[in-house]
């Protein structure tokens, strides 16, 4: 039998094997952790942790059970609940307004002024400053807005419902590219944008659905996934057979909506965007609470800094500072430098698609990349596409606080 001899990337064994007439077998191999002895020790806790892997089986069987439907449309404070009074959401982990992103605190400040609570940008951070105005993160409410969504209540929102766990979620009625409401002249059009979608479209996609029925929005991401969105953070696909399953309602009961809609669609592909995260914010409800699951149902930013949730340990968040998109792809006249840090609560479409498990971040040494879009450092505006990736603090800390202490 002739001699095999097997080694684990030790490039001078195998040289010294060859000069002696042995092929060996070089099996590739990475240490857990990447070698890193306290995450090693951090792991060697969660494997050993029986009761964290029933949570993630259960976990999962719940978010495979979720079949969320686009239910209706409205003004956020007739359907959001605790959307009365001067209160705006934003996107990520809760944070003072004077520690929110930059382009952050212009959505926020521009949602003041749509509201009529302020004349101008600094009268709006004034009160915000001040605590006359309340802010409160998206996730308190149900609420998924990405990019540098906000929501404040007389803007239109989709409403979602999940039809097996009666979870519900909203999401801002827009083109989920953080509308970028720039100072200037152009604030006042866009500002207008938003009462269109409000007044005019709002009402017409509840219109449609009334005749039509819930739109099984599971269904529609798994085609869309079929069709390339998966990989994409513009939901082209998704966008598309949104617009064809509301369609024959508009057509039947709306009809003066649809040019009202179709200037909101416009060229961008992204109208399903916060669509789908409302969705997957739904979807992940399922999974909330599955005790000592280290399944990631949370992943958001503010432009300061980005947060997770794992589902065994529902309304807490982990936080690290906010990275740049990385395998960036700005618009022709941006550069990097103008890229705002991660904002938004898009990453809920990743935790629901790929169902990440915080063990295994660890065990990679990174967490996966999630597509999304890249905002604008100044004013929130869409300006590029990348992939960014949770910090590993941020899933250490989580994993740290889910698993039993190790052996005294």
């Amino acid at each position: 039998m002739a001699l095999a001899i097997a080694t684990i990337e030790a490039p001078h064994v195998d040289q010294a094997l060859r000069d002696q007439g042995v092929d060996p077998l070089v099996v590739e191999w990475t240490p857990p952790a990447r070698g890193d002895l306290a995450d090693v020790a951090l792991l060697t806790r969660a494997y050993a942790d029986d009761a964290v892997e029933d949570g993630n089986r259960r976990a999962l069987e719940l978010l495979d059970t979720a079949r969320p439907h686009l239910v209706g449309a409205g003004l956020a404070v007739d359907l959001v609940p605790g959307m009365d009074g001067r209160t705006i959401l934003h996107a990520g982990p809760p944070c003072e307004w004077d520690h929110l992103g930059p382009a952050m605190r212009a959505q926020v400040a521009r949602a003041a002024m749509l509201e009529g609570w302020a004349a101008d940008q600094g009268d709006a951070a004034a009160l915000l400053a001040q605590g006359a105005i309340t802010l409160a993160p998206t996730d308190l409410h149900g609420v998924a807005a990405p990019m540098c969504g906000v929501l404040s209540p007389s803007m239109g929102v989709w409403a979602v419902h999940d039809e097996v766990t009666g979870a519900d979620s909203w999401a801002p009625l827009s083109d989920g590219s953080g509308d970028g409401l720039p100072p200037g002249a152009r604030t006042r059009d866009v500002l207008a944008r938003h009462r269109l979608l409000a007044d005019r479209v709002a009402p017409g996609v509840a219109a449609a659905l009334a005749a039509t029925g819930p739109i099984d929005l599971a269904a529609i991401a798994r085609t869309a996934a079929a069709m390339g969105d998966a990989t994409s953070p513009t939901p082209r696909a998704a966008s598309m057979l949104l617009m064809e399953a509301l369609m024959p309602g508009l057509a039947s009961r709306a009809l003066d909506a649809v040019p009202a809609l179709m200037t909101a669609v416009g060229t961008t592909g992204r109208i399903a965007l916060p669509v789908m995260a409302a969705a997957a914010r739904a979807a992940l409800q399922a999974a909330t609470g599955a005790a000592r699951s280290s399944l990631v149902i949370g992943m958001s930013g503010n432009g300061a800094d980005v947060a997770i949730m794992l589902a065994g340990m529902p309304g807490t968040w982990f936080t690290a500072p906010a990275p740049i998109a990385e395998n960036a792809e700005y618009a022709g006249g941006t550069a990097a430098p103008d890229a705002a840090p991660w904002t938004g609560d898009q990453g809920v479409i990743a935790c629901a698609e790929m169902a990440i498990d915080a063990r295994l971040c660890i065990d990679a040494g990174e967490a996966p990349g999630v597509p999304t879009g890249i905002a604008a450092r100044a004013d929130g505006g869409w300006i590029g596409t990348g992939t960014v990736r949770v910090p590993l603090g941020a899933m250490r800390d989580a994993l740290d606080a889910l698993v039993a202490p190790a052996p005294s």
